[in-house]
């Protein structure tokens, strides 16, 4: 699974987006809409897997600290960046 997140500028009212894909590539173009349209000016998108409460028995998703994160380019080209997770606690 893919969890991608782009958190708004806060212009014209926009707090920003997110959402769950089980494509990575739907996932970036998602957040990738919103960098282009100058909506968000960073977006995220993070592996995960599905998971249950303990407590309550109810479904969520699981982040593994792994993904990318994405800015536009002086250029106006979409740049996406690794990052993981440095603890290893995952």
């Amino acid at each position: 699974m893919y969890l991608w997140t782009a958190p708004g500028r806060n212009a014209a009212g926009f707090r920003g987006a997110s959402g769950v894909s089980d494509d990575q590539g739907r996932a970036r173009q998602a957040a990738e809409l919103l960098l282009r349209t100058g909506q968000a000016a960073t977006a995220y998108v993070e592996c995960a897997y599905a998971g249950m409460t303990a407590s309550t028995l109810n479904s969520c998703y699981v982040r593994t600290g792994s993904g990318w994160w994405a800015r536009l380019s002086q250029a106006g080209q979409v740049v996406w960046t690794p990052f993981a997770d440095a603890g290893g606690d995952r």
